[in-house]
């Protein structure tokens, strides 16, 4: 945002350490190094000569690319001014763009503690600013023209010396409620790169270390203080001073438990938290064609059990690692007590058919979920067609199947409970019986001491209690497994190695084909939804250049709106060459939608809960500036819906949607055709999107996309 015309503002901390924006590459690699970000291999991005001269949006485009690039990502932040000091206390490592005067610069945001904020300067040192220095620095232009309006209030209304600071600040920050004074790009490793280096980056998987020690250190203790006790009763030595080392012994046990528990804690919330940013990722990249053929109900499904892995693989894992390891230690006592060997034989005969009983309830268990997933789709699915439903379908028919579904899916988990009831129940008190049986030929031959049997038994108890942590986990676990079948795609998806990342270019990027007006060039093009279909669309050519008007017309099913998505990149071509600006889709990546536009079919467009000029701007950048919102007022005039913005008692800023403001048939066309034509792409596709209008409308529509729109495809019905 363009700062005021104003005398620049004379502060000699802050000029010197603005990075210019010729060098801004090298700036994000100093930053990312300085921050200990793990890079991936190559060279700072060299900054394009021509954006140092673009704007904000541009810029910005660049500083998420080139992020990419070093296997980081950037995440852009509004700074206004009232959260301006919080965004500088938590932000770092971030980038920030400012306007000091006449120079557009970027500070180096390295790290804050307390009142005090690092900064990585030009001179490739670190500077140390006040946080309160550093915010007033910033918001001292924006303020400059409410000063001498501010001063002559405090001066009216006799404000006392001592709180004159506090309440010219309070009131200089409430008039600059809505200014933003900079753009903030916070640095973090990018969720694509490998799950092992995530973690390394926030350094978990140093942190698995102490957590073993502790736990072993604590089980050793416990060990230790009742082979204390036990050795010093049996031998007829109990005084005071072993009953007071054994007492001493167990209490230090607290502090260690609760000290394994907190790490045990936070490397849970850690991963989790790293793991959901994986799955966000992967989500986000997922193909579109599989979304479509998969349906709300499924993805829901599948967003529900990525929700349980995370809770259940980091809380019941660590439970079953914590059982396993005390049945090695319950191994060994054993092999040294009454029983000898065959304890040991009898605990790992226990062990095996503890893992047999749990392989039939994951088994159980799979069967139970696949049937819940595909309830929890059905379900969707009638949720979204309940009127449909309610109006057509004979409530006999429907009742039946509903109940039908219902009987089937509790005759599964009663199958699944009666699976999991020995694992809880059995393991655990079926092995006291069992190790009991264990002692009995050592009692019978005599050649038990009391010492033996003493060993024997603290053996048992251990094993016991192992069980009952490995029941109590193995269910989490058997879900986890579960879960990860249905999210690993997600998990996957968010991979992508930094050797693909398309190279940065400009939305208005041509190549030398410009001088002939091409903009689409396609020859051969053929597309089928499944390897095995019947082609949709086979040796396709077509060209479009820059100004046409193309009408398509044909029938339903003929491949138009197939057609529509391959030219605005929403699907990939089975075969053939497609090239937009000369350009094909490898080369152009995520740009070919900036390029190209396209309002789907009614159906498949969609208005989301949100504010209408949230709807409308979608394609632009958000929080929209005020001129953003002026050329969206003024294209919905254009399109005859001045009206509904008078009715609406907050304009642009009314929320619509199913949850807001209801829009009819035709006015939401008008709006999914005017979100198209705000992106500006150099080709906008119109599919169906004049439909629902009268004729009158249609054509006050059809002369806005005339005249809005570089290059334009309608597609329509004869």
């Amino acid at each position: 945002m363009k700062a005021p015309s104003l005398q620049p503002y004379q502060d000699e901390g802050i000029a010197p350490l603005l990075w210019p924006v010729e060098r801004l590459g090298e700036a994000l690699e100093e930053l990312a190094r300085r921050a200990r970000l793990r890079l991936v291999a190559g060279d700072s991005p060299p900054m394009p000569a021509s954006l140092a001269a673009d704007g904000l949006q541009e810029q910005g485009r660049w500083i998420e690319w080139a992020a990419q690039r070093l296997g980081l990502e950037a995440e852009a932040l509004d700074a206004v001014a009232p959260e301006l000091e919080p965004l500088l206390r938590g932000a770092a490592p971030a980038l920030l763009r400012v306007e000091h005067g006449e120079q557009v610069g970027f500070l180096l945001l390295l790290k804050s503690a307390g009142r005090q904020v690092r900064l990585v300067g030009p001179d490739l040192l670190v500077h140390r600013r006040d946080l309160a220095h550093l915010r007033a620095a910033l918001c001292a232009p924006y303020e400059a023209p409410f000063a001498d309006e501010v001063d002559a209030l405090l001066a009216a209304a006799e404000v006392p010396p001592q709180r004159l600071a506090a309440v010219r600040s309070a009131l200089l920050r409430d008039r600059l409620s809505a200014q933003q004074v900079a753009s903030c790009w916070l640095l973090r490793l990018s969720p694509a790169r490998g799950f092992w280096d995530q973690l390394a980056q926030e350094g978990l998987r140093q942190r698995i270390v102490p957590i073993v020690l502790v736990f072993g250190g604590a089980y050793g203790l416990e060990i230790f203080s009742w082979s204390l006790i036990g050795e010093s009763t049996l031998h007829g030595r109990v005084d005071r001073g072993w009953l007071t080392a054994w007492i001493l012994l167990v209490l230090s046990l607290v502090p260690l438990q609760m000290l394994g528990n907190w790490l045990d804690a936070r490397f849970a919330l850690d991963a989790g938290r790293i793991l959901k940013s994986r799955l966000l990722a992967g989500a986000l990249r997922s193909d579109v064609e599989t979304v479509r053929r998969q349906g709300a109900g499924e993805l829901l499904g599948r967003v529900l059990e990525s929700q349980a892995l995370e809770s259940l693989a980091l809380n019941g894992g660590f439970g079953v690692l914590v059982g396993l390891l005390e049945l090695l230690f319950a191994g060994s006592i054993l092999a040294a007590g009454a029983g000898g060997g065959l304890h040991v034989l009898l605990l790992a005969g226990w062990t095996l058919l503890s893992l047999a009983l749990s392989w039939r309830y994951l088994r159980r268990l799979r069967t139970w979920t696949l049937e819940r997933l595909r309830m929890t789709h059905d379900l969707v699915e009638r949720m979204v067609g309940h009127r449909t439903r309610l109006a057509q379908e004979q409530a006999q028919r429907r009742d039946h199947d509903e109940d039908r579904e219902l009987g089937g899916y509790l005759h599964t988990s009663r199958t699944m409970d009666r699976s999991l009831v020995p694992i809880l129940g059995g393991l655990p008190r079926g092995w006291m019986l069992v190790a009991l049986a264990g002692i009995a030929p050592a009692f019978v031959t005599g050649r038990a001491t009391s010492i033996d049997v003493a060993v024997a038994l603290g053996g048992m108890l251990l094993a016991g209690r192992a069980l009952t942590s490995i029941s109590e986990g193995v269910g989490a676990v058997a879900r986890a497994s579960i879960a990860w079948k249905q999210v690993s795609g997600f998990f996957r998806g968010g991979e992508q190695s930094v050797a693909t990342r398309q190279p940065f270019l400009p939305t208005d990027a041509t190549s030398h084909d410009e001088a002939a007006g091409a903009l689409i060039d396609a020859r051969d093009l053929s597309f089928r939804y499944t390897a095995s279909g019947r082609p949709v669309l086979d040796s396709v050519d077509l060209a479009i250049r820059r100004g046409d008007r193309i009408l398509l017309e044909g029938g339903s099913g003929g491949g138009k709106s197939t057609l529509a998505s391959l030219l605005t990149g929403l699907r990939q071509p089975a075969s053939g060459s497609l090239l937009l600006n000369g350009l094909d889709r490898q080369t152009l990546g995520d740009n070919w939608h900036k390029l190209a536009a396209e309002a789907p079919q009614f159906h498949e467009n969609h208005i989301l809960s949100g504010t209408l000029g949230f709807n409308l701007l979608m394609g632009r950048n958000w929080p929209a500036s005020s001129e953003d919102l002026q050329e969206a007022r003024t294209l919905c005039e254009e399109l005859g819906l001045g009206e509904l913005l008078e009715r609406m008692p907050s304009g642009l800023a009314q929320t619509v949607g199913e949850t807001g403001w209801q829009l009819s048939h035709g006015e939401r066309s008008r709006i999914f055709l005017a979100r198209a034509l705000l992106q500006k792409a150099q080709l906008t596709v119109l599919d169906e999107s004049f439909a629902a209008l009268d004729p009158d409308t249609l054509g006050k529509c059809l002369r806005t996309a005339f005249d809005r729109a570089p290059t334009l495809m309608v597609i329509a019905h004869p």
